[in-house]
């Protein structure tokens, strides 16, 4: 385990300068890289608690954008027609990727590892996907899988 001190709010409970024990790996390849933690030594420590406020500064107008997105996300319905079987069951599936596609169609900015759907959606009918925007903020998207009519 290694000791690290947070440059930015990763969980909801894990604040701007907050000192965490986190595995090796998770520190030195994710956290550590992507600046959002630095090694919990003495100098550092005290170089975070003197930055403390414009770092919360800066992670609460990155809140405010995301609580922009979020409403545009809660008023959007993604609606998509895949052929599917008498009992629902579709040919095909709608993946974390179609969802990001979407997303990105309607002009709105994320990441794909924000999105929460586990698995594939393979069955017709209304789904909600929820999307992880914020440590402290998520929102759901609604999915609408039709089947078209097949004209027999």
């Amino acid at each position: 385990m290694l000791k690290v001190v947070l440059l930015e709010k990763i969980k909801k409970n894990w604040d701007i300068g907050s000192i965490v024990s986190v595995k090796n790996g998770f520190a030195r390849n994710f956290l550590i890289p992507s600046n959002k933690a630095k090694i919990a030594t003495k100098q550092n420590i005290e170089e975070i608690s003197l930055k403390k406020a414009s770092l919360e500064a800066k992670d609460q107008e990155f809140k405010q954008k995301q609580e922009k997105i979020a409403e545009k996300i809660k008023s959007l319905t993604y609606t998509k027609e895949i052929a599917s079987k008498d009992n629902g069951e579709l040919f095909g599936s709608i993946s974390v990727s179609d969802i990001f596609t979407y997303l990105k169609d309607q002009d709105l900015n994320i990441e794909k590892k924000m999105i929460k759907l586990g698995e594939k959606i393979k069955i017709s009918g209304n789904h909600n996907v929820e999307i992880d925007l914020h440590p402290e903020l998520s929102c759901t998207l609604n999915i609408e899988i039709l089947s078209p009519k097949s004209s027999s």
